[in-house]
């Protein structure tokens, strides 16, 4: 028997990283890459659009904005995470909207319509009240349920946090036997 919670809460039932959870993942040296990516883009970008997304309360066309934006980074993850290459930005949003979501969360496009608010008159009920709806209950699961630590730079020990995560990856990179060179751009952005 589901909880009143569950049943009024469709992203309740969503299964999050369904591919890592079944076992099924890519080999070693792909894997390290496409999971310390992950966290960065959670980690850091991610937390930026969802800090935007919460202080623009009167702004239903910024709050619009950022939701789209995130509903891309959520594709490039997921696109990482299946071992596929990235798609170039100008794609993401219509990919996202015919194919869904699959490695980082079991979402379809329809589906990632309406948690995104991406339905024409979905702005007026968006704007309604700070931190609100779909998407940041979905960014919490996400980074709560994620299968390894994620930083917070948003946090005073952030940027600690973010070296230190730096340091692990680079680690497992050599435990690895790939190439930590990926990790040169998180370097100079944090």
């Amino acid at each position: 028997m589901q909880s009143s919670h569950e049943s009024a809460d469709p992203l309740s039932r969503v299964r999050l990283f369904p591919s890592a959870r079944s076992g099924r993942g890519l080999p070693a040296a792909r894997a390290v890459e496409a999971w310390a990516t992950a966290a960065w883009l959670l980690a850091v970008e991610g937390r930026a659009y969802l800090e935007d997304l919460e202080g623009g309360t009167d702004q239903p066309q910024l709050r619009r904005v950022v939701r789209v934006k995130l509903l891309e980074l959520l594709l490039d993850i997921d696109t990482r995470l299946s071992g596929a290459v990235p798609v170039a930005e100008e794609h993401q949003l219509a990919l996202a909207l015919e194919y869904g979501l699959h490695d980082l969360a079991d979402l379809e496009g329809p589906s990632l319509i309406e948690v995104f608010a991406l339905a024409d008159d979905a702005d007026h009920a968006d704007a309604a009240a700070p931190g609100d709806g779909a998407v940041p209950r979905l960014w919490e699961r996400l980074c709560a349920e994620f299968p390894g630590e994620l930083p917070d730079p948003l946090q005073a020990s952030g940027q600690r946090e973010i070296l230190r995560a730096l340091r692990n990856w680079s680690k497992l990179c050599t435990a690895a036997g790939t190439d930590a060179a990926f990790l040169e751009p998180f370097l100079k952005d944090a």
